[in-house]
């Protein structure tokens, strides 16, 4: 408990020092954040995001089936798919954007057959019949002087780079939804089990009851309560089947296939066991690298680039325009002397005066940047807060399944011990049923301590934002 301590401790920290945004614009890290920063800031690369069927961290489970599953969930599903196209068109845009850099050519050519018609003193019109061909290649450059390109540039790689955080935290959530899928499916199947064993425990007890009644030793109340307890017992097992069905079909869902092809998952297993986290490595050091922080970071840095793209309308533009071809009224002469022909015009265009239009782009931009800010700091307290509130489950959810195995262990003793004195004709049925009842209770309750403990391990790794070393 000490090592968990220190660790939620440890991940307050990234409440006063939390990422620092790329510079863009001038915008340094006083300007976004509310505490101050350090200028530079490298993470060991440990702490980079993984991909989650690669983290170790699943391996603390010791279920072979689990890993299986979310292999497949990464290959197959549907939001993974469409989060891999996002990074693809990102990445599409950067490579348009650094094509600025590059001058455009083309390739023209042209033919024209023209009559012209003259009347003369005669007054009979003649006509006039030519030909003219022409061959040429256009090259228009805009020469980056003042930084234009260069800052889209920038926006789109940001813009990029966002998209492949957005695409990590798909997995890390996908993840988790299947781990979670996959353990409340265990629990339905331990909870049928626990049902099904007290069932059999039940029908002993009834089996003494009307041997008991039938000698005279007890009466007839006793066999209909005996009856009506495995009868409750027994109509629990429709909804746990039906459970059992529900997370077969809700994981083929996550993994992106039908769910026939999970059959094999209607085999019970027991339920994972249960290890305490190990967060060696700094909980804060975790935070910074959580897809969600990355990607509200790289969106303030797109914004501010933004800012800059606007800034630069303010500034001119230079730009080359050459051609070069030939020109000849037969096709025999197009490649002969004195066909050729150029032409080069370096051009410089300033706009003055636009009726303000760009400074209101400019203002726009830097309300969006100033969104985004307050977006940053809302994502790395919320990032905070689950880490905490993560942490403090686990805790909780550990200490309450301490108590229901004690719980659990008295509830046995207790039903043995009525039962000896209902056998001896000391207590009701009545005794014995409400402490069959009390092992039931503790039983479920102890399988879904175990559950929601592996639920709060899996909250906390998408809280860290995937597994670690």
């Amino acid at each position: 408990m000490k090592t968990i301590s220190k660790t939620i401790s440890a991940a307050i920290m990234l409440a006063v020092c939390p990422v620092a945004p790329s510079r863009a614009d001038g915008v340094t890290s006083a300007d976004v954040l509310r505490d101050s920063l350090p200028e530079h800031w490298e993470l060991d690369r440990q702490y980079f995001q993984t991909t989650p069927t690669d983290d170790r961290w699943w391996d603390t489970f010791n279920d072979p089936v689990l890993i299986g599953l979310l292999r497949r969930a990464v290959g197959n599903n549907f939001d993974v798919v469409a989060a891999q196209s996002r990074i693809e068109a990102a990445r599409q845009v950067c490579i348009a954007a650094r094509s600025g850099y590059y001058p455009t050519v083309g390739v023209s050519a042209d033919w024209s057959h023209d009559r012209t018609v003259m009347t003369g003193a005669s007054g009979r019109p003649t006509g006039d019949v030519s030909g003219y061909f022409s061959l040429g290649l256009t090259m228009n450059w805009e020469i980056d002087v003042f930084g234009r390109i260069a800052a889209q540039s920038k926006a789109d790689k940001a813009a990029y780079e966002a998209s492949v955080a957005d695409y990590d935290a798909t997995l890390v959530s996908l993840c988790a939804n299947v781990a979670k899928a996959y353990f409340q499916l265990r629990l339905a199947q331990a909870e049928l089990a626990v049902a099904e064993k007290t069932i059999g425990n039940s029908e002993a007890l009834l089996d003494v009851a009307k041997t008991r009644y039938e000698v005279g030793l007890s009466p007839a109340v006793d066999v209909v309560q005996a009856r009506m307890v495995v009868g409750e017992t027994k109509a629990t097992v429709p909804a746990l089947k039906a459970s059992v069905s529900t997370s077969i079909n809700a994981l083929a869902l996550l993994i992106g296939e039908y769910p026939d092809s999970l059959a094999d998952l209607n085999e019970p297993a027991p339920i994972p066991t249960v290890t305490a986290p190990d967060v060696s490595v700094s909980p804060s050091a975790l935070l910074r690298r959580r897809p969600d922080v990355v990607e509200a970071e790289k969106e303030l840095a797109e914004a501010a680039a933004s800012v800059g793209i606007a800034k630069k309308d303010f500034l001119p533009t230079l730009s080359v325009s050459a051609e070069i071809g030939t020109q000849a009224h037969a096709l025999k002469d197009l490649f002969g002397a004195g066909s050729l022909y150029y032409s080069v015009m370096p051009t410089l265009s300033w706009t003055i005066f636009d009726g303000f239009a760009r400074k209101a782009k400019v203002a726009e931009a830097r309300a969006q940047m100033e969104e985004e800010i307050a977006q940053y700091n809302q994502t790395v307290m919320t990032a905070v807060q689950e880490v905490n509130n993560a942490m403090i489950s686990w805790q909780s959810v550990t200490e309450q399944a301490q108590y229901h195995e004690i719980l659990l262990k008295d509830a046995h003793r207790i039903l043995e011990l009525q039962t000896d004195r209902y056998k001896q004709g000391l207590l009701d049925f009545t005794d014995v049923a409400n402490a069959e009842t009390t092992v039931l209770q503790y039983e479920n309750a102890v399988v879904e301590s175990k559950a929601s403990q592996l639920a709060a391990l899996v909250t906390l790794y998408a809280a860290l934002g995937g597994g670690w070393e």
